[in-house]
């Protein structure tokens, strides 16, 4: 993760209420008017109520999943001292089982770490750098994603999957709102919607029919004049078997234990 540029996305994100951006509709694509074909979309209303309901309806869905499996690649911008922007690519897979089980493998750029929890401790490891830390933990998820934030300031890997359907939609901060349509990504049927706020444009593809599942999300950070993306495209395996050791950590003969110190920033005084 690069963190001088991920660090201000997130940033955005959680200040603008939007850390949950995950939805669903059961809904026919937008259809083209009767004159010139031009899609519908552009002729509605900004802020749609079948967008912003999406939100909250997948929330809901994956709230109720207690065990699941999450794979992901992901592409981060970052801009140089140059002005130019690079992107960074990811790949994290995450194993859930609620309310207190989490591993997350991320491997990247440099190298593989992670994040494995197991109810009573949680470890960060990185095992190109040869280090892991062991820290008491709380009793949830939910908790343990939020005192990592606010505390360490780091980010939880996919934070996002938590934060979402966790209490009501916030939104307010909304200024536009749109269904853009039914689209496949890879092999899914998705419905895609467009939203915009303050420092903010994103857009999100969520799975058609029952499963309410992110399919692929894209953040634009407008706060930056060179207009930074994150793109991540997800894919899911619910209700998963998961072996007594995956949620057990394991440091490698050499790896080495360091202290991991509370933050003397959080990350919202970091994004301001």
């Amino acid at each position: 993760m690069q963190r001088h540029y991920h660090r201000p996305i997130r940033g955005v994100l959680i200040a603008l209420g939007i850390t949950a951006v995950n939805a669903f509709a059961q809904t026919s694509p937008v259809p083209a008017s009767a004159a010139g074909g031009t899609p519908a979309a552009a002729v509605q209303p900004e802020r749609q109520k079948q967008a912003i309901d999406a939100l909250s309806s997948m929330g809901r869905y994956l709230r109720s999943l207690s065990r699941f499996e999450v794979s992901t690649t992901s592409a981060t911008d970052a801009v140089l001292d140059s002005g130019q922007t690079v992107s960074f690519l990811h790949e994290t897979d995450l194993k859930v089982e609620r309310p207190n089980r989490m591993r997350a493998d991320i491997a990247g750029n440099r190298g593989s770490k992670g994040l494995i929890y197991d109810g009573r401790t949680f470890t960060i490891f990185n095992t190109a750098e040869g280090y892991y830390s062991k820290n008491p933990a709380p009793d949830t998820i939910d908790l343990l994603v939020r005192e990592l934030s606010t505390t360490y300031n780091i980010d939880t890997p996919l934070a996002d999957l938590f934060y979402w359907g966790n209490g009501k939609v916030d939104d307010v901060t909304l200024t536009s709102a749109l269904f853009i349509g039914l689209e496949r990504v890879d092999t899914r049927w998705c419905n895609h919607y467009a939203y915009q706020q303050k420092g903010a444009d994103w857009e999100l593809w969520i799975q058609s029919g029952t499963r309410q599942l992110p399919c692929r999300m894209e953040i634009i950070d407008t706060t930056q004049d060179a207009r930074p993306r994150h793109v991540v495209t997800y894919h899911w395996t619910l209700n998963p078997d998961f072996s007594a050791s995956t949620f057990t950590f394991r440091p490698a003969a050499n790896a080495k234990a360091i202290e991991l110190k509370p933050a003397t920033r959080t990350p919202y005084e970091e994004s301001e």
